[in-house]
């Protein structure tokens, strides 16, 4: 009597084989989503757009009350904040005489522009929660097709067992496709909250320093118009 065969050991490599072709796309996503992750938890943080010593810093430059002094620091530095003061600083530097709604324009277009940067971080982290599980289940389909398929194809009254075997490793793509999507979707939720509480920081501080420097380009405004009759009347005597 011949002995049945015994099935093989159900191990992960196994288990991705039977998935089909649609695996090796999962395991790229998935080998992104890695990246992403470690990307989001190595950039997202506050030091990317604030500092205490930058906070500092510009509290001392800003009560020696120099210009020139100022537009030195931001310019070595790299934080959000310092981006958002070097491109106002730069805008009085071609236009002197520029008014404190302008400067706040732009200021306020670079602040967006670095607050949509880092937020598209976290977007490429959802797009692959979304379409994991998608192609998840487009493996599961393909699968089954496949499996009925081959039952159709054998007159053999073992169709039941064929078909049962055939959608049980076709259903493999939509749970790995399922984890992938999940672990992607929590790690997207938590670097949103994350990304919130570092954009409020950066356009608070972001204004109240680009104030600052609107304060302190007019009183150096106000100061020079004083001296030019001064002057005048000291070369009329």
């Amino acid at each position: 009597m011949a002995s049945s065969p015994t099935p093989p050991g159900l191990t992960v490599w196994g288990l991705l084989q039977s998935g089909g072709w649609v695996m090796l796309p999962l395991l790229f996503i998935s080998v992104i989503a890695l990246w992403l992750i470690f990307y989001c938890l190595a950039s997202l943080r506050l030091s990317a757009v604030w500092t205490r010593d930058l906070e500092r810093r510009l509290d001392a430059v800003f009560q020696r009350r120099d210009f020139s002094l100022l537009a030195e620091l931001v310019r070595k530095r790299k934080e959000g904040v310092a981006r958002v003061l070097r491109e106002a600083i730069s805008l009085y530097q071609r236009y002197p005489n520029a008014d404190g709604e302008a400067v706040r324009s732009v200021a306020q277009v670079v602040g967006s522009g670095i607050a949509a940067s880092l937020n598209q971080r976290i977007l490429y982290l959802l797009d692959v929660g979304v379409i994991s599980p998608m192609l998840g289940l487009f493996g599961t389909v393909v699968g089954i097709l496949r499996s009925f398929g081959s039952i159709a194809a054998d007159p053999s009254p073992m169709r039941t067992m064929l078909l049962a075997g055939g959608v049980s490793q076709a259903l493999i793509a939509t749970a790995v496709g399922l984890i992938v999507g999940i672990s992607s979707m929590m790690f997207y939720s938590f670097f949103r909250g994350r990304l919130q509480g570092v954009i409020t920081i950066f356009e608070e501080r972001s204004a109240i320093w680009v104030q600052e420097l609107i304060l302190l380009h007019d009183s150096h405004g106000a100061a020079a118009s004083e001296k030019e009759p001064e002057r005048g009347v000291v070369e009329s005597t």
